[in-house]
């Protein structure tokens, strides 16, 4: 099962693409290349931050508990691949998940490559 921005639209999430998605507002290469970490890391962290804050005001909607129910549910092998680097998947009861583009809520060590859960600022 694949999901990407729609389905946390629904609960009130940005997307980055749409007409008024976050690109059409920030640069992307600004805030989502090494690039634009290497110039300016304090902006790259404000720009996540923000958007870890912003976790905390929505919640999943019905098809992340959906999903959640099927892969409960099913009896056959099941994995959901979401595009999305919301936590809504987790929080509606997905387990067998794997994110393409990260995690808001999880944090990497640039120097010893761990990561971890993080859901406050960094």
């Amino acid at each position: 099962m694949l999901t990407g921005a729609g389905i946390s639209a629904e609960s009130g999430v940005d997307t980055f693409r749409d007409k008024d998605g976050i690109w059409s507002k920030v640069d992307f290469r600004e805030v989502a290349t090494p690039q634009g970490f290497a110039r300016d890391p304090a902006k790259v962290h404000e720009f996540y931050n923000m958007r870890r804050r912003g976790l905390a005001t929505i919640v999943p909607n019905v098809a992340h508990f959906a999903l959640a129910r099927l892969e409960r549910d099913f009896t056959g092998g099941f994995l959901l691949v979401t595009q999305n680097i919301d936590n809504l998947h987790e929080r509606a009861g997905s387990t067998r998940l794997i994110h393409m583009h990260g995690e808001l809520a999880r944090g990497l060590c640039a120097a010893c490559g761990m990561r971890c859960d993080w859901p406050g600022d960094i």
